[in-house]
């Protein structure tokens, strides 16, 4: 990055913030978070540095190579964020001043250590991959701003502004946001994108970037709109994601005290019903659902679960959840069948998850990483890990413009009807539920415009043991059991597999599946039994 010299480049970024831009930022950063003190002490006194995911790296901030390693790509964009200027901010009103001083310098001297080191391969490393480029900005100006308004630091943003021009900095990371063939639009990237240059705009109000701050907004409320359909329903496949997204609204309807009314019109407007879905997700237990990209043991929040066995309709986006009191246990059945994004996005049309006394029965294999080359993220991807019907011989058509018709669901009179195109020819899927209160479902799936073809996909409980016994199959966890399935046995062949599964990013274990083969039909049925 070239360096150059310029009186108090950074004063002219912050010549018109007023009080209550101030209050807004020091309320939105409290500076009191332990967590993150405890993080950059570590980074700071023992070389040791947090990533989400993965075990703690050894390195020095101050003396890195910035050198790719082989590491994961998810680890190079978070270090690529630089987290130390983010750990800074959220703690910094738990340091004494020499503490502060401390801390500051060791910033300082790893944010110059980046700024100097220009890689020979920014691809392999991410320096300015989409997210790691907006996160980095987020923490590199609050940083700064934390500096110019905590007097006894204001020296440090002189010694870093006068060789290496911090507005340029800035304003080089703004300005590659801002080009077109660097937006990730219609994306949680494109999201945060726009958010990174929005904020700085409302905080400063720098006539110099107002045309970037415009774009900004324009592209913020339309990453809104498309992000979420009209229920309140995050896009992005997953559970684990919906909840990600939904704290961006939550600190977005908070924007009208900075007179950031269009955008904050919009969040609140959402806020709500995604809430609410939010609700509806949740497992007896508080946590999320593995469903699409989303990490196991994912806690939101324990809430009043129903007694009465009651349906979350949210059918127009995709999803309808049965949850209740079932044989004097918690049931939990979510169907899923929407394709309205790609990203996150799993081979999971027609997708059963139950969940029963707290247990998963019907599972999910989780998300893995996000190494698409990975053999076990490529199954975790497929029919193999969820509960699904398909075609013998079809591969999954993962561009939506291939899709005949979009997905379709709907509830009527306890009976969930659902049609996918996934696999270029019409299926219907059939839950009948009639019967749920006394433990039982129905399922039958049928082709339209085949005669035979007809495969099924059962995948169960990480530490399950399955037995199958002519057109039966029972499902026991630690010694008991839980579930049997009964199907037609005629011309139809089934066998237990064992295919991969992850609770945690990168830990792949293995669970078992159900794979039948009723190729010779184009019509099946079976029956799911709780015990």
């Amino acid at each position: 990055m070239t360096v150059s010299i310029h009186e108090d480049s950074l004063r002219n970024v912050f010549t018109n913030v007023n009080d209550d831009q101030v209050s807004f930022f020091i309320r939105e950063n409290s500076g009191k978070n332990q967590e993150a003190k405890d993080y950059l002490f570590a980074a700071i006194n023992e070389d040791s540095v947090k990533t989400n995911s993965f075990e703690n790296a050894t390195m020095d901030f101050r003396t890195f190579d910035w050198k790719s390693l082989g590491q994961d790509r998810n680890w190079w964009w978070q270090i690529q964020a630089l987290p130390f200027l983010a750990w800074f901010v959220a703690c910094r009103k738990l340091l004494s001043v020499e503490e502060r001083k401390l801390a500051a310098k060791f910033c300082k001297e790893s944010l110059v250590n980046w700024v100097e080191i220009i890689p020979e391969d920014d691809d392999k490393t991410l320096r300015w991959h989409d997210h790691a480029t907006s996160y980095r900005l987020t923490n590199l100006f609050s940083w700064l701003f934390s500096l110019w308004l905590d007097d006894e630091l204001d020296g440090y943003v002189q010694e870093l502004d006068s060789p290496y021009l911090m507005e340029g900095i800035l304003h080089r990371h703004i300005t590659w946001l801002s080009e077109d063939k660097n937006y990730s639009k219609h994306t949680n990237h494109g999201f945060d994108q726009a958010t990174s240059v929005y904020i700085i705009g409302l905080y400063t109000n720098y006539p110099v970037w107002k045309s970037f701050f415009e774009l900004s907004e324009t592209r913020l409320i339309e990453e809104i709109e498309f992000a979420y359909t009209d229920e309140g329903v995050h896009k992005e496949n997953s559970p684990g994601y919906h909840v990600f997204m939904l704290r961006r609204l939550s600190r977005f309807s908070k924007l009208n005290k900075l007179c950031a009314n269009n955008v904050s019109k919009k969040a609140m407007l959402l806020e709500e019903r995604a809430t609410n879905f939010k609700e509806a997700l949740t497992l007896p237990d508080g946590t999320l659902p593995i469903i699409g990209d989303t990490r196991g043991e994912h806690f939101v929040d324990e809430y009043q679960y129903p007694t009465d066995v009651t349906i979350f309709d949210y059918s127009k986006s995709g999803y309808i959840i049965v949850k209740g009191s079932v044989l004097g246990k918690p049931l939990y059945l979510i169907v899923k069948n929407c394709f309205d994004s790609v990203y996150h996005r799993h081979d999971d049309d027609l997708h059963i998850y139950l969940n029963y006394d707290n247990i998963d029965l019907l599972s999910d294999g989780g998300l893995g990483a996000h190494n698409e080359k990975d053999p076990r993220r490529i199954s975790l991807r497929s029919n193999e890990c969820h509960n699904v019907p398909y075609i013998a011989g079809r591969k999954a058509l993962r561009n939506k413009k291939l899709l005949e018709s979009a997905p379709t669901l709907s509830i009527t009179n306890n009976v969930i009807e659902a049609e996918s195109f996934l696999y270029g020819h019409k299926i219907k899927r059939t839950i009948d539920i009639t019967q749920i209160a006394l433990g039982l479902i129905e399922v039958t799936d049928v082709i339209d415009g085949l005669e035979t073809g007809l495969m099924e996909n059962l995948f169960f409980h990480q530490f399950g043991d399955v037995s199958l016994e002519d057109s039966n199959a029972t499902l026991c966890v630690d010694g008991r059991k839980k579930l049997a399935i009964s199907f037609g046995s005629d011309n139809v062949k089934a066998r237990i597999k064992e295919r991969p599964f992850s609770k945690q990013y990168g830990v792949y274990e293995s669970a078992p599946s159900l794979e039948i083969n009723a190729s010779e039909h184009c019509r099946f049925s079976f029956c799911v039994r709780l015990i």
